[in-house]
């Protein structure tokens, strides 16, 4: 229980910061905005370390039989969207265009939302 809540926690600090450091890009801020990216990056440690031991956790569990497939894809979703975020970051940084990378990571965001609270059984959804 304390890695799922640590887990959901680290992705909810994580995500604010994203959108800090895009606001902050955004108005020119580069000095403030490369601060949060780089907290950021420590925070996204802790995501990949909370998602290794529930994806463990997950295969010594009897859920895995019926849900392994979905915590698999999920796992790969939120790998993906850290390197989205990143890749945006860096693309914000350099004012390139990024449309494509944006529209991504909100599909990827919420099906990595929808698999982790609604579907899989750890979630807080039923």
């Amino acid at each position: 229980m304390f890695y799922i809540h640590l887990h959901v926690a680290s992705w909810f600090i994580a995500l604010i910061l994203f959108f800090t450091s895009w606001y902050l890009l955004s108005i020119d801020k580069q000095q403030p905005a490369k601060i949060a990216h780089s907290i950021n990056r420590i925070i996204f440690l802790v995501i990949f370390y909370t998602g290794f031991i529930l994806i463990y956790r997950y295969t010594q569990a009897p859920v895995w039989e019926n849900f392994g497939a979905e915590a698999v894809v999920k796992a790969i979703g939120g790998v993906y969207l850290v390197c989205l975020m990143e890749w945006l970051i860096s693309r914000f940084q350099k004012k390139l265009p990024s449309r494509g990378l944006v529209i991504q990571f909100f599909l990827v965001l919420l099906m990595v939302l929808a698999l982790g609270f609604g579907r899989l059984p750890w979630g807080f959804l039923p």
